[in-house]
């Protein structure tokens, strides 16, 4: 019993199976766990009333959804819809509520033979991703409508004051004094999850064409330095041309797989071709020192990234944020949202993120050639 009890292998399944269960647990905390804190959200006060500052005020002083357990909101007032939108497309709010010019103008007129109802616009950044946006726009039109009821009723309230009776149509006006408009900016289009579509794929053939590469030169004993050079410099270009074509042809598979548009073809193409070079030389440098054993951990990594990377940011914890912020495969998904959504190309530490994994993994297959080659046999 004693001799059975000292057998690894009877172990072995214990641990295995402890560490399968404790690494997707962790994997899915970003996913199940979800309370967006300090959600940043816009109010733009363009009146120059007294109305649209209380207003203001109103607004902002509600820091959270109604299910203030699923979110919290931190504001930022504007006093310009033009610079509000400059801001939503560099990617720094996802929601906001707009007062215009003539807002106190025209509520005032609710009360005189010419009433116009006064104007709200709700504004989503629906490129910031799909599912958070829905939460922001149902959040924002919960509040207009929670404004609209209190207006009616202090509006109401006043006229029946100075007045016995209101006429039917003043009346009508004032139950309902605000007309509330909405519109969606860096719309999503036919693929609503950005780098989420092109991920998988990309991070899969980068690993495959890693793994295909280390393959093909692992069997071959090197006489010098100059001939493992060589040979890597063949396999920089073999990784290079790789890259193009799942850069390109990704995006123009799922195209026609799918067929939907895909916006700004090229730069996307050209953005993930740059990222299928990081992936795959990144993974080469690592499987150049650890071996094949680095490629599980690879696959693993594949489902830790695929919440971390779909999950809204201030939903994250500190542990969480950190991890999304340095997985390599992030970058990615940063900078196809970016030049899908936003019409613009990826911002600066995105690009020098894919460098610094290139330079990366270009230190560990460069010094990784000055290892003692330990192949007794093999082939030129």
């Amino acid at each position: 019993m004693l001799k059975l009890l000292k057998n690894k292998f009877l172990w072995l399944p214990i641990i295995v199976a402890l560490f399968i269960g404790a690494y997707f647990s962790i994997t899915a905390i970003p996913s199940t766990h979800v309370k967006v804190n300090d959600l940043p959200i816009a109010i733009v006060n363009e009146d120059s009333g007294a109305t649209g500052e209380n207003l203001t005020k109103q607004i902002t002083e509600t820091t959270s959804s109604s299910n203030s357990s699923a979110m919290s909101i931190k504001w930022t007032v504007f006093d310009s819809e033009k610079k509000l939108l400059k801001d939503m497309n560099r990617e720094k709010y996802y929601g906001a509520i707009v007062i215009p010019k003539d807002f106190s103008e025209k509520l005032q007129s609710l009360t005189a033979p010419n009433a116009q109802k006064a104007e709200l616009k709700i504004i989503i950044n629906q490129g910031m991703g799909t599912a958070v946006t829905t939460q922001v726009n149902t959040a924002l039109t919960q509040m207009t409508t929670q404004l609209n009821n209190k207006l009616s009723t202090n509006l109401l309230q006043n006229v029946a004051n100075r007045s016995t009776s209101i006429p039917s149509t003043m009346a009508l006006n004032l139950s309902n004094p605000l007309t509330i408009k909405k519109e969606k900016v860096n719309k999503t289009g036919d693929l609503a999850n950005g780098g989420a579509h092109f991920f998988q794929s990309v991070w899969l053939g980068s690993l495959g064409t890693s793994m295909l590469l280390g393959f093909a030169f692992s069997k071959i004993r090197f006489k010098s330095l100059k001939e493992k050079f060589s040979a890597l410099f063949v396999q920089l270009i073999a990784a290079g041309i790789s890259a193009l074509v799942i850069g390109y042809g990704v995006p123009a598979l799922q195209s026609w797989i799918l067929d939907v548009n895909i916006p700004n073809f090229t730069e996307l193409g050209l953005f993930m071709s740059l990222c299928a070079f990081a992936f795959i030389i990144f993974i080469n440098g690592v499987e150049s020192w650890v071996g094949i054993i680095s490629i599980p951990v690879f696959m693993l990594l594949l489902f830790f990234a695929a919440p971390l990377l779909t999950a809204v940011p201030e939903s994250l914890n500190g542990f969480y944020s950190t991890l999304a912020d340095w997985l390599p495969m992030s970058y990615m998904y940063r900078g196809v949202k970016s030049i899908m959504y936003f019409n613009h190309g990826p911002a600066n530490s995105v690009v020098m993120g894919l460098i610094y994994t290139i330079i990366t993994g270009l230190i560990l297959i460069i010094t990784a050639q000055f290892k003692k080659d330990n192949k007794k046999e093999g082939s030129n």
